[in-house]
């Protein structure tokens, strides 16, 4: 598959995450990397636009030049890159994905881009960790299990992924348990009762899904304080992708990352694919 990877046109420094997490997909898919900028367009004086538009090529060009170098350094066998106009970097970012025959998308996980791709990308996105390293190549695909279309959609795409990549894949339900310093109405020994026997039902659902798919794959309920504490809970390590459903909304099939996917999202110290419904049958090659 083509990875198109979205990078900054403009001089602000941004860090190099989502590059580091383009050549770890591609050094373990065999993929080649589409780098692609976007520049809005400019003024209504036709002479201001026109050096506008010079100079913002030029600085294009320059950070172009920079990221396929350290996407080749970094192991990635074929980089092109790809310029465009657009009214917005997402609306271009969608047309370079258009245009090249893009399966995965990769991004940075901060600022207003990915916000909005998440809700008009036509394939998966692809988020950087906003810290640590994503390690040489993809080692595991863990995809989040919550018996709901879009976890089937998510696990759909994880378990052809994992497969075509060669690598284990894993199914957790997280289990955020809430914070004991807040008043509990229940009282905190029910509570605790009520959750352990709700773990106990998801334990059962995830080994009931995985003993449908073909080969071993490991399954876990992670139970911590919160969100951030249950997403810890899990275990993570250099190599761990992790693989959430989305749902599409209206007639432009938009992406909508509900309230507790987006929690799971902001906590992962790992790169996250965020998978669409209705294309979860496009894995990653192998």
């Amino acid at each position: 598959m083509t990875l198109v990877v979205g990078h900054p046109a403009d001089l602000e420094e941004r860090g190099d995450a989502h590059l580091l997490l383009a050549a770890v997909l591609a050094r373990t898919a065999g993929d080649d990397v589409v780098v692609a900028t976007v520049t809005a367009r400019g003024f209504p004086d036709p002479r201001a636009d026109r050096e506008y538009r010079t100079w913002v090529a030029e600085v294009a060009r320059a950070r172009q030049g920079r990221a396929a170098h350290a996407l080749r350094t970094a192991g990635v066998g074929e980089v092109r890159t790809v310029a465009v106009e657009a009214p917005s970097v997402p609306a271009g970012l969608v047309s370079v994905v258009t245009q090249v025959g893009g399966s995965l998308l990769v991004l940075g996980r901060d600022g207003a881009v990915p916000e909005h791709l998440l809700r008009s990308s036509p394939v998966p996105l692809a988020l950087a960790a906003r810290a640590g390293s994503p390690g040489e190549r993809v080692t595991r695909v863990t995809c989040t299990w919550a018996g709901t279309d879009r976890s089937r959609a998510a696990l759909a795409w994880a378990t052809r992924t994992a497969a075509a990549w060669g690598v284990p894949l894993r199914l957790v339900t997280f289990a955020p348990d809430r914070d004991p310093l807040l008043p509990s109405e229940t009282g905190l020994h029910v509570e605790r009762e009520v959750s352990s026997a709700w773990a106990r039902q998801a334990q059962a659902e995830l080994d009931a899904v995985a003993a449908r798919l073909p080969g071993t794959t490991d399954t876990r309920v992670a139970r911590g304080s919160g969100w951030p504490g249950a997403v810890a809970a899990a275990g993570w390590s250099d190599g761990d992708l992790l693989v959430v459903g989305s749902s599409r909304l209206g007639p432009l099939a938009r992406v909508f990352l509900g309230s507790t996917a987006t929690r799971i999202v902001r906590a992962a110290p790992v790169p996250v694919v965020v998978v669409p419904r209705g294309t979860e049958d496009t894995p990653g090659r192998g």
